[in-house]
């Protein structure tokens, strides 16, 4: 091998060193459901400034002027970091399908947290009570499979394209009705022990009921049906989506949709996130501290009545680790900063006590070049080849093995600063407004990650694998309206990823994993000073968490393969333990996939957990888990409860169990899809 090539190769393997190990959480879409989951950083002085935007009064953000700033700002922001703007869009899942519920205790429904599936029923002792979506936060609804005005079931089994009609003339026939994809079923459940199918929507998807008008999340648009009367609902409208649907809520009688809008390759803006809807530069945001960009996030209210969209606005970011959690008054949005390899080898490099001066000058001076990532890597390489090229054999074996060693520690040591993931909030309700931005270490996994609390915003991440060593986990509280840094905690199970986390109150509950299931404990009373108190470890894993009662949360994931459920005790904080554990054999559950896949019906002290192609009804009680019945409904999907009987919802029929015999008393058959 000759010198040069020798001289290449030790330049490659020195900065080919640094790892970064990719967890795979990517979270988005809540409307997803049922497919398988996932210090400030150093951006550097030399990163390009916002040109020409104005100084609005955000914290943290400004809006741009006109879409030459914004053609600027992502042209010079992407082209630093080698993000790629005009790439081919691809699929979002959206806001997360993933574990458990609000914070805060609901007083009403079955008397724990308004997310377990009977927010707003009653309950009590009244066989009135319906079972609703298993929500992250009360008042807020998300959208999901079946929804309920607590007489009536819409279901929308999981969508296949339904063949459009072949046109045999110049237009179709006005009667002709305009084919969707898939069928919504309406089920009249006002006797609960005999259901009947009384009407039928032609278009399927998760779906927010509002008063009158059930609001339909299609592949590609979002569509609005008048039900005041149930047996025969009309489509009042209907409008087409040019983004990735990353999130949909319902509050205060509006329909909140987050888009994501690929950026084209000559970026330009007024964007258009739906068909009529077009938002201006000045209502389009970014960070004051340039970020890499490949995408526009808008935040749109929808009259769901009329699908007007009343108010909107923007912000860019990136398309990676897409988070949304929606509070009672606030939106808030994450994206992850790319990791940059040229930054990151040029900071070590001159932290070096091995790299000389001259060199240190070479690398100041590449980073102040307007490269693009690789470009700017493939630079420091050259920089370091060069430098290795004027060393003897001994010299550079010695100072390899120096400078490899000084690299690994700087990335250790650094870690935090690699992997960024900034936070946009967005007010809601009397309008949308950007109002803060903030950034933190790491990444989360899901909605579930975030947590608005007693005027504080709480974040659990992932710090991600770096040269060799170890991952780690966080959890930061934020000022809820500013979004700076309050407290942390960090190094919460090494070399392990977040699979689970879960709020209530001032305590979060977390499960790290990689070969064992640590369920940590973390007290949040002081936002300044939070404290893990307390760390559990048992085979397997929970990737959904969800509150029993004070002393116990309940725990759903996998053992070996197989479906797991979990009874925590953490009556004492410092010192959780498992009442009860018990695995099924079944190879997998949606409750691991989606939060609304869960319910749990605290009157007869079970919950629902569709598992392979069964559904299964656990009985809690007495700190113990057992197994009331196994309902076969041609693939349990969801389940409600209605009075004292459960609708197990399969692909093609609903089964109705007696909940006090457990017994199957009925069975309705949906017409198959044409």
């Amino acid at each position: 091998m000759n010198r040069q090539l020798t001289v290449g190769v030790v330049a490659v393997v020195l900065l080919g060193a640094v790892t970064v190990g990719a967890a795979a959480f990517v979270v988005t879409d809540a409307l997803g459901d049922d497919e398988p989951p996932n210090g400030d950083a150093t951006p550097g002085d030399d990163r390009p400034s916002a040109n020409g935007s104005d100084e609005s009064n955000v914290e943290g953000m400004a809006a741009f002027d006109d879409s030459k700033s914004f053609a600027n700002y992502v042209q010079r922001t992407a082209g630093s970091s080698g993000v790629r703007v005009g790439a081919r869009e691809r699929p979002q899942r959206g806001d997360v399908a993933t574990p458990a519920p609000q914070s805060t205790p609901a007083a009403g429904g079955d008397g724990a947290t308004a997310s377990e599936g009977d927010a707003g029923s009653a309950d009590g002792g009244s066989d009135s009570r319906v079972g609703t979506t298993n929500v992250q936060v009360e008042g807020v609804d998300e959208p999901d499979l079946v929804k309920t005005d607590g007489e009536h079931f819409y279901y929308s089994p999981e969508p296949r394209a339904v063949p459009m009609p072949v046109a045999r003339g110049p237009e179709p026939a006005v009667d002709e009705p305009e084919r969707e994809f898939g069928t919504t079923h309406v089920v009249d459940a006002s006797e609960p022990a005999d259901p009947a199918l009384v009407g039928e929507i032609n278009a399927s998807g998760r779906q927010l009921l509002v008063g009158d008008t059930l609001v339909v999340l299609t592949r590609d648009g979002v569509v609005g049906y008048d039900v005041s009367t149930p047996d025969d609902p009309t489509r009042e409208w209907k409008r087409e989506r040019n983004g990735s649907l990353v999130a949909a809520r319902a509050t205060g009688g509006q329909v909140y949709l987050v888009v994501q809008v690929p950026l084209a390759r000559a970026p330009e803006c007024p964007v258009e996130p739906m068909d009529g809807t077009s938002v201006d530069c000045g209502d389009i945001h970014h960070p004051r501290e340039p970020v890499p960009v490949d995408g526009t996030y808008v935040a749109m209210a929808v009259d769901p009545a009329t699908g007007d969209v009343t108010d909107s606005v923007g912000f860019v970011g990136t398309r990676r680790n897409t988070a949304v959690y929606v509070s009672a008054d606030s939106l808030y949005v994450t994206y992850t900063e790319p990791f940059d390899r040229g930054e990151a080898y040029t900071d070590a490099f001159l932290d070096s006590e091995t790299v000389p001066d001259r060199v240190k000058e070479r690398l100041r001076e590449v980073r102040g070049y307007d490269l693009s990532s690789r470009a700017h890597y493939y630079e420091v390489q050259a920089t370091v080849e060069n430098w290795l090229g004027t060393l003897n054999d001994t010299e550079r074996r010695n100072v390899t093995r120096e400078l490899s060693t000084e690299v690994q520690d700087y990335m250790q040591n650094h870690s935090r600063e690699f992997t960024t993931t900034g936070i946009v909030r967005v007010g809601i309700g009397d309008g949308l407004a950007v109002e803060a931005h903030g950034t933190v270490p790491g990444r989360p996994l899901n909605q579930f990650s975030l947590d608005e609390y007693d005027g504080h915003l709480r974040i659990a991440t992932t710090v991600p694998v770096v040269s060799g060593g170890e991952s780690e986990n966080d959890l930061y509280t934020l000022d809820a309206d500013s979004l700076d840094r309050v407290g942390s905690v960090q190094g919460m199970g090494e070399n392990q990823q977040i699979y689970a986390v879960r709020y209530v109150e001032d305590t979060a509950y977390l499960v790290t994993f990689r070969r064992v299931d640590p369920f940590h404990v973390v007290d949040l009373s002081d936002p300044a000073d939070p404290v893990e108190q307390g760390v559990l470890e048992l085979p397997g894993f929970s990737s959904y968490l969800h509150p029993i009662d004070d002393d116990h949360v309940l725990g759903i994931g996998q053992e070996d393969g197989r479906v797991k459920a979990v009874l925590f005790d953490v009556s004492e904080p410092t010192d959780p333990t498992i009442a009860d554990s018990k695995v099924f054999d079944r190879g997998w559950s949606r409750v691991s996939n989606s939060h609304r896949a869960f319910t749990i019906d605290r009157r007869h002290g079970v919950f629902f957990l569709p598992a392979g192609e069964d559904g299964l009804v656990v009985d809690y009680t007495n700190e113990s888990l057992s197994v009331e019945t196994t309902v076969d409904a041609g693939g349990a999907v969801r389940a409600r409860y209605v009075g004292d009987y459960l609708y197990v919802f399969g692909q093609n029929e609903i089964a109705v169990i007696d909940e006090t015999s457990w017994e199957r008393t009925a069975t309705l058959r949906l017409e198959d899809e044409e």
